[in-house]
């Protein structure tokens, strides 16, 4: 039985908030609009709730109407936020330029634990995130893994959600093959209950921990079996 492990990036392989903020805090010298005040710590506590770059344009919009972070998946995005979309991305393409840009990229505990899973069993891994997939291709090369199916913001822009993209890829969904879905953040494991044979919340991303997180111990030594059996 072939397996599937599907991984989130941001927050579960890498921890790249402070990147995100940099990207944001460029974006700010381009639109009018936008408050240049927002510290570091107030972007931490908006990341938690966040699902697409879109929706940094609610933080940083002097008009912004949202006070309730929790019910930021509730709202659709309008031309406004969009045009924050692509500056964003134009942004990062411009700071990613520069040599020093992997040092924001910080690896945690969790990618050492697995890394060489996925360099020994690279076909088993498939990356599912809203971050371009550039970013995460160079991010990866970086800390030596190649080779790796890789389904980024702009593929999930075409099938409309991480579910969508994640079926059609064959990723999950289908009786004959055993997949795993990590992900930081419990709302988005919701979508996945019905089409994914394992979900687990990793308790040391941006998302809330609570009784039914799972530590990166726990997650790697899943994983580790499952190599090991693909293996047999």
């Amino acid at each position: 039985m072939p397996n599937h492990i599907v991984l989130d990036f941001d927050g579960v392989l890498f921890d790249s908030a402070f990147e995100a903020y940099q990207v944001c805090q460029k974006v700010t010298t381009s639109i009018p609009n936008l408050r240049k005040n927002v510290d570091y710590e107030e972007f931490l506590q908006f990341r938690k709730y966040l699902t697409d770059a879109w929706q940094f344009n609610r933080l940083y919009s002097k008009f912004s109407t949202i006070n309730d972070f929790t019910k930021l998946h509730e709202i659709l995005p309008d031309e406004e936020d969009m045009n924050f979309t692509q500056s964003f991305f134009k942004a990062r393409k411009i700071i990613m330029e520069n040599n020093e840009w992997d040092k924001l990229m910080i690896p945690y505990k969790f990618f050492f634990e697995i890394k060489e899973y996925i360099v020994k069993h690279p076909s088993l891994f498939k990356i599912l995130s809203t971050r371009n997939e550039e970013s995460i291709t160079r991010t990866l090369n970086h800390n030596g893994i190649h080779n790796i199916q890789i389904a980024g913001q702009e593929i999930i822009r075409k099938y409309s959600s991480k579910l969508n993209t994640a079926k059609v890829l064959g990723w999950v969904g289908f009786k004959d093959s055993f997949s795993v879905f990590i992900d930081d953040m419990p709302d988005h494991l919701v979508p996945f209950k019905q089409d994914v044979d394992l979900l687990l919340h990793a308790d040391w991303g941006y998302g809330e921990a609570n009784e039914n997180s799972c530590s990166s111990d726990l997650c790697s030594s899943i994983i580790k079996l499952l190599c090991k059996s693909q293996s047999q």
